[in-house]
């Protein structure tokens, strides 16, 4: 794909149709780089399973964020096809502008041929199943995570009594209620891959005001560079993005607005992504702060069962080896247990679980989680644009055409070209 002279290589700005099919191909380019960007989210996000643990706070975070990051992949794929929509339309303007300049000629000689749309993906891609993170009873030592701390404060002869005691009689007040904790390192990780969405977003719409930018001049506020100003600000969507809801449910007229206006850059107008942007980002904020969470109940409850242990052991202290073998295994189970629990701190326990099934269900119920991103139409609508003049004697007509792409790419043969 060459690029054309700019439109002020003459002197002036004079935007030819080799310029306008220019664009087209940049919007194109720029929405096969829009739709990727969320396959890498899917694919980070795909890389761990289970990591939010259990609980029933737990367990409502993860259907929320379950439900919400189907829908943000969702918005994503229709805004993918937005961008399509718009290289088509410029594609159609600009066949259209030659096809008024031979007929402003006197129709003289063979009537131009159209220059092919771009091939685009004309369908929402595909994005996952991404893996649920709600623990489903599997593929862990669920007490793992402080078993091993416990036992280390006992001597080696007794390890083997030591643990069937402690997995089958001992329980650190309700830490049995969320064990298995949260995943820290994995979700950490998919925070990361969700702020990167977020700037990813930005970038998507960064790219395409570049390909608009190239066919508007900034000096100028006549009517084409006006109509190019909505156009890029058309493909985010417009007025009804990020209106509050009432208290019926319907959408308030408080809030704020996206109406286009030639006043504004794309840049500054531009909903969809505004929306992706802020949820992504919430996400990530909400799932580093239950780390946090579980961080912080994690060190409470490992402290509390190695104190404990250090106590019990202390309790033991006049067993060795050798009396032990003359003792009743069954005896000694009983009394580890009966002292791991005497100097057990139970109520504190018990206070940082009901801590963090409350920080979960907040979660759940934070903007984040409750405010699903609103599912757009697709592809937007093309506006009219005007007449494009190419000296003060002609005047060259032409609309973008907002009529389905003939020639599209699906997303399943776009996806067999992936990687």
């Amino acid at each position: 794909m060459s690029t054309p002279p700019s439109p002020s290589a003459t002197g002036g700005y004079d935007v030819q149709p080799v310029h306008v099919h220019h664009a087209a191909d940049l919007l194109k380019e720029a929405q096969f780089a829009h739709a990727e960007r969320a396959f890498l989210l899917v694919d980070v996000l795909n890389e761990y399973d289970q990591s939010a643990g259990t609980g029933r706070g737990t367990d409502a975070f993860a259907d929320a964020y379950m439900e919400v990051t189907s829908k943000f992949l969702e918005v994503w794929g229709r805004s993918v096809v937005s961008v399509g929509g718009a290289s088509i339309g410029l594609n159609h303007t600009a066949n259209h502008y030659v096809l008024a300049e031979w007929q402003v000629g006197g129709a003289k000689g063979a009537q131009p041929r159209n220059t092919p749309e771009p091939v685009v993906i004309n369908k929402p891609p595909r994005y996952g199943p991404v893996n649920p993170i709600k623990w489903s009873g599997t593929g862990e030592d669920v007490d793992s995570w402080w078993i091993s701390g416990v036992i280390g404060e006992f001597p080696d002869f007794l390890a083997d009594i030591i643990r069937p005691a402690i997995e089958n009689g001992l329980r650190l007040g309700k830490v049995h209620e969320i064990t298995p904790g949260i995943k820290e390192d994995e979700v950490r990780n998919m925070a990361k891959a969700w702020r990167k969405i977020a700037s990813d977003g930005v970038k998507a719409s960064d790219d395409c005001n570049a390909a608009i930018a190239g066919i508007t001049n900034p000096k100028d506020k006549g009517e084409w560079q006006a109509a190019m100003r909505y156009f890029g600000q058309t493909i985010w969507g417009t007025t009804a993005w990020g209106r509050q809801l009432d208290t019926a449910g319907e959408r308030s007229q408080t809030g704020r607005q996206w109406r286009t206006s030639k006043d504004v850059t794309p840049d500054k107008r531009r909903p969809i992504i505004d929306v992706l942007k802020k949820s992504a980002d919430e996400i990530a904020e909400v799932l580093d702060h239950l780390c946090d969470v579980g961080d912080k109940t994690t060190a409470f409850t490992s402290q509390a069962g190695i104190n404990a242990a250090k106590a019990t052991a202390a309790d033991l202290t006049e067993l060795s080896f050798s009396n032990l073998t003359r003792l009743a295994v069954g005896g000694i189970v009983g009394r580890i247990v009966l002292s791991f629990r005497s100097h057990m701190d139970k109520s504190g326990c018990d206070r940082v679980v009901a801590e963090y099934h409350k920080e979960f269900t907040e979660a759940a119920r934070s903007r984040a989680l409750a405010r699903r991103p609103t599912r757009p139409r697709s592809p937007v609508p093309a506006p009219s644009v005007p007449a494009r003049s190419t000296s003060s004697r002609r005047n060259t007509g032409g609309r973008l055409a907002g009529r389905a792409p003939s020639r599209t790419c699906t997303p399943s043969t776009w996806r067999r070209t992936r990687g």
